[in-house]
């Protein structure tokens, strides 16, 4: 076994400027170096390692080992620069995987180890033009088929490193290299996870990168409703656009921070477009309800269609906007009769119509009454039994509101409104029991509208009782009435006489204050100040067209009225 002692003498007996070449023993141990060397020599046929001839210091081994270049072929001792072969080498065998694996860092690497220079630019051109595609970092990443073409050009360099280390090895070459075989191994496993953990890298940043943008979308489109009104027919535009731009990003970006917001936004969205106006959110309700509205809310409005029909209806009727509550309600009832608001419509409309009737002992009589008023129509129009029925009720209670009404008309001095309600009073209730006293309240209305200064008063309701008659005649061809006010108010109603004629303007009939043959009408009247008129159909006029009559009657007396020719 002198074999195995033999290279340790040399090397221990070898000074530091010993001429002839020994074995490379960068990051190997001694013990490494004997075992390798026993092992090659246990090996039939493999060639023997170089040993030491315990030469002098400063003299050259002349001897060549079989296989190994001599000094006439390249890589051997007169050759230049080649490695020398020592016993620390991986096989050849492992070359080729080294510098496959250091070509997988993408830096070319495994050229470098090999001194393959023009290989070298050609993998670091590769690496380049994907940072140049890559970089700068946008909000989408790069197209796939960049990082699959990369991947493939590495897997290619990688193959193309091998091959070359193993020409080289065929050829029994030892060309100078970068590394040591051994150092080169471990920078090789080493180096694979130089992709990996910029891929890693890329990928963080890039999605990061994407969220930032995603996240000034999303505040851009919020930021576009802050001045949207209250109406949303005007700013529709701006209401769609930023809804489209909160359901694009959550389909296209579903696994991102900016998704996760968009469900809050879209309820902020939804509930600023509807506002606090009930038929104003029906039109929001109706808009994102369409077939085709992409997103979450095209199921939740058409949900709330129905509520939205019955909140505007009411809302609508509140108002005494009847023709469009009953469009909307008439909507509910035909197009969702089994949902629950068109269910709860007769009772709501119940209370609606109860809190118009307790309104009318209000103060604001007109208003009141004009709504309950228009509510006996709008109610009765309906289709539902139940709800048309609602307006017989209202029915009752009109009367005394228009009659309240009136009585506020004549004392803020409207004598034309309050007239008017009371003749549509005695029009539509003239059976009702405040028909008595409005034809009295419109007698005194009509009267004042002809003379505003004559100090008409709100007639009493109840009257003194008649202390005097009052006999009135009737000298003309035509109908005659005259109405009167003061302590008492009505009206004195006579039909025409047929075998008058008219008298000439200027000249007076006799009027004798007693007749059995012309028409007559005598009342019984409290004593006191008149003011008197006279009414053709219906229209109070003053006494010849002109003014009013103030009369005080203080005995039983009468009079006679005839008409000038025209």
């Amino acid at each position: 076994m002198s074999t195995d002692s033999a290279p340790a003498k040399a090397s221990a007996e070898e000074p530091s400027g010993a001429t002839s070449e020994q074995p490379d023993t960068t990051d190997e141990t001694v013990s490494e170096l004997l075992s390798e060397a026993a092992a090659r020599a246990a090996v039939p046929g493999a060639a023997p390692a170089r040993a030491s001839s315990g030469a002098a210091p400063g003299t050259s081994s002349a001897a060549t080992p079989e296989g190994t270049p001599g000094a006439d072929e390249p890589g051997g001792p007169t050759g230049a620069p080649d490695e020398p072969a020592h016993a620390g080498d991986l096989p050849p065998s492992a070359r080729p995987l080294t510098a496959a694996l250091l070509n997988l860092s993408g830096l070319g690497l495994g050229y470098l180890h090999l001194r393959a220079w023009i290989r070298l630019a050609v993998a670091l051109a590769a690496t380049a033009g994907l940072a140049w595609v890559a970089l700068p970092i946008g909000r989408e990443p790069i197209a796939a088929w960049w990082a699959v073409g990369y991947v493939g050009a590495l897997a290619l360099l990688a193959l193309d490193a091998a091959l070359l280390a193993r020409r080289r090895a065929r050829r029994a070459t030892r060309k100078r290299t970068v590394w040591t075989p051994r150092a080169a191994g471990r920078v090789a496993w080493a180096t694979l996870a130089v992709v990996p953990l910029l891929s890693v890298g890329y990928v963080v940043t890039q999605h990061e990168v994407l969220e930032e943008y995603l996240a000034y979308d999303l505040d851009q489109a919020a930021q576009s409703l802050e001045s949207a009104g209250s109406v949303f027919g005007p700013f529709r535009d701006e209401y769609d656009a930023a809804y489209a731009m909160y359901v694009r990003t959550a389909d296209e970006h579903p696994s991102t921070r900016a998704a996760d917001r968009v469900p809050g936004l879209v309820d902020d969205l939804y509930t600023q477009a509807k506002g606090k106006d009930a038929c104003n959110a029906l039109t929001v309700v109706r808009h994102f309800a369409e077939p085709g509205t992409p997103g979450p809310l095209q199921g939740v409005a058409e949900a709330e269609v129905p509520d939205a029909l019955h909140d505007c209806g009411i809302r609508s009727a509140d108002l005494g906007q009847f023709p469009t509550a009953k469009k909307y309600l008439t909507e509910l009832l035909v197009d969702h009769p089994v949902s629950d608001p068109a269910a709860a419509l007769p009772g709501d409309l119940e209370k609606w119509r109860d809190g118009l009737l307790k309104d009318l002992a209000g103060k604001d009589g007109c208003d009141d009454t004009e709504h309950v008023t228009g509510s006996t129509g709008f109610l009765a129009g309906f289709d539902s039994g139940k709800v048309s029925a609602l307006a017989d009720e209202a029915r009752t209670k009109v009367p005394a509101g228009l009659l309240k009404c009136g009585v506020q008309q004549l004392e803020r001095r409207q004598y034309a409104a309050s007239a008017q309600n009371m003749a549509g009073l005695l029009e539509s209730y003239p059976r009702a029991k405040e028909a008595e006293y409005a034809e009295r309240v419109q007698i005194a209305a009509g009267i004042a509208l002809v003379d505003p200064k004559a100090g008409v008063k709100v007639p009493a309701r109840d009257e003194p009782e008649g202390t005097i008659t009052l006999t009135v005649y009737n000298y003309s061809p035509d109908e005659f009435e005259m109405v009167y006010t003061g302590p008492a108010t009505g009206v004195v109603k006579i039909e025409a006489c047929d075998d008058c004629e008219y008298i000439a303007e200027g000249d007076d009939p006799e009027c004798s204050v007693y007749s059995l043959t012309h028409p007559s009408k005598t009342v019984t009247i409290p004593k006191g100040d008149y003011i008197t008129a006279t009414r053709y159909d219906g229209i109070v006029q003053g006494w010849l067209g002109n003014e009013v009559d103030k009369v005080s009657y203080t005995a039983s007396g009468g009079l006679c009225t005839w008409t000038y020719e025209h």
